[in-house]
Order: structure tokens, then sequence, then C-alpha cells
């Protein structure tokens, strides 16, 4: 636990030091303002772009600074596992995520005075953001360049991150959505639809594997980063 404190420590120490804080709290308070302002645009909009496109680019391109700068871990000479390392980051990135979480709370509960569960909501928000916190995390340890790690953000925020704004939009056709389930942005969406809108709309069964994905999504990529061979001080 210690190391993972410690990492937690180090991992905010290089947020300030590379602007990530900063940029996460300007961003939410810009949100948080449009959201309030522009009502005709549905405040999920925000949402995702908090959750499905912010950890995928900031924490990830953190990390690979990090890599390059060999500042990951802490300057302490002891050993870190992967698994230790994972935790540490996952908790100082879902620990910066609360605030656009705060921020999007209090506007729509006591601004915009929308009725639906803050319990389920927050629940989905932190499962949403692990999940592309990893995913981040993922694409950086692959990466090995710059233009590698640009193209692999592309590619998933076009590819996948794109599909739950389509269907806030009622852009695909319900008889499409059961081929969308590789994306857990489009997962993420669909439950938060159904939890924002206040009633049960998707098939119980869309929403039964919107969990139940997302869940397994976030085991499988957390194992696959547990078990990689990279040398957090040592890649290239």
């Amino acid at each position: 636990m210690k190391n993972v404190t410690r990492i937690f420590k180090n991992d905010f120490v290089n947020y300030f030091k590379y602007r990530i804080i900063h940029m996460i709290f300007i961003l939410s308070i810009v949100l948080g303002i449009a959201m309030g302002i522009f009502t005709n645009i549905d405040p999920l909009v925000f949402v995702y772009i908090t959750i499905f496109i912010f950890p995928v680019i900031t924490f990830a391109v953190s990390f690979y600074i990090e890599r390059e700068d060999d500042t990951i871990l802490p300057n302490e000479s002891c050993e870190f596992c992967p698994f230790q390392l994972v935790i540490g980051k996952i908790m100082s990135a879902i620990s910066i995520q609360l605030l656009p979480l705060l921020i999007y709370t209090i506007i729509m509960k006591l601004v915009l005075n929308m009725n639906f569960s803050l319990i389920l909501f927050i629940l989905v928000f932190i499962l949403s953001s692990i999940i592309h916190v990893l995913i981040g995390l993922s694409l950086a340890i692959i990466a090995k360049s710059n233009l590698v790690m640009s193209l692999s953000y592309i590619v998933y925020i076009l590819v996948f991150s794109v599909l739950p704004f389509l269907s806030l939009a009622q852009a695909i056709p319900s008889n499409m959505e059961y081929f969308l389930i590789i994306s857990p942005a489009f997962l993420s969406g669909v439950l938060f639809e159904n939890i924002v809108f206040g009633y049960l709309f998707s098939d119980l069964l869309l929403v039964s594997l919107s969990v139940s994905t997302n869940l397994f999504c976030s085991q499988t990529i957390f194992q696959e980063i547990f078990n990689t061979s990279f040398n957090p001080r040592g890649s290239s």
C-alpha cells in the first residue's frame, strides 16, 4: 500500500508539473458553465467529452511524457510491480476526474433541475473513467513514438468514442446497437442515457450487456497491463 501511495503522490507532482490538473480544472469549469448556459445542448454531451476523450488523451500523454523523462516512478530505491503501478495511476487519475463529476452533478441537479439517480450516475461515471484511463495507459504503453500514439488516439476517438454521441443524437438504428457492444464508450453511453432520462427505455439485455461487458473490459485491460513485460524505467 505504501508503494501505491508513493505512486499516487508522484503522479500528482507530475500532473502539476505537466499542467494536467490545470487543464482539467479549466476545462471542467468551462464545460460546466456551458452546460448551465446552453440548455439546448444535452448535458450528456459535456459528460461524454470529459469521460470518453479527456482520460484517453490527457493521462496517456502524461504517462508517455513520464516514461520519456523517466519520472513514472518516485525516486525511492524500492521495487514497484505493474499491479501497484496501475492501481496507483488509476487512483490518481480518478481522483482528478472527481472534479468535473462534482461540477456536472451540481449543474445538472441544482441549475438544470434534472431528476435522476445520483448514486447510479456516479458509479457509471467512475466505471467509465476507469475504463478509459486504462485504455489511455494501454495506448501509451504500446506506443513507440509520438506519431504512433497520436494515430492511436485519433483512431480510438473516431471509431469508438464518437458512438455515444451518435447514440445521443438518435443517429444509430436500434437494430444496430448490439453490433456496437465492442465499444466501451457506447456501452457507457447506454447506461448514462437510461440513468439520466430517468427510466429504462433500452432493451434490458442491452443494459445488462453494458454493465457486464464494461466490467469485463476493465478487468481484461487491467490484466493485460498487469501481465505486460514493459519496464517503467527502461521503456523506449
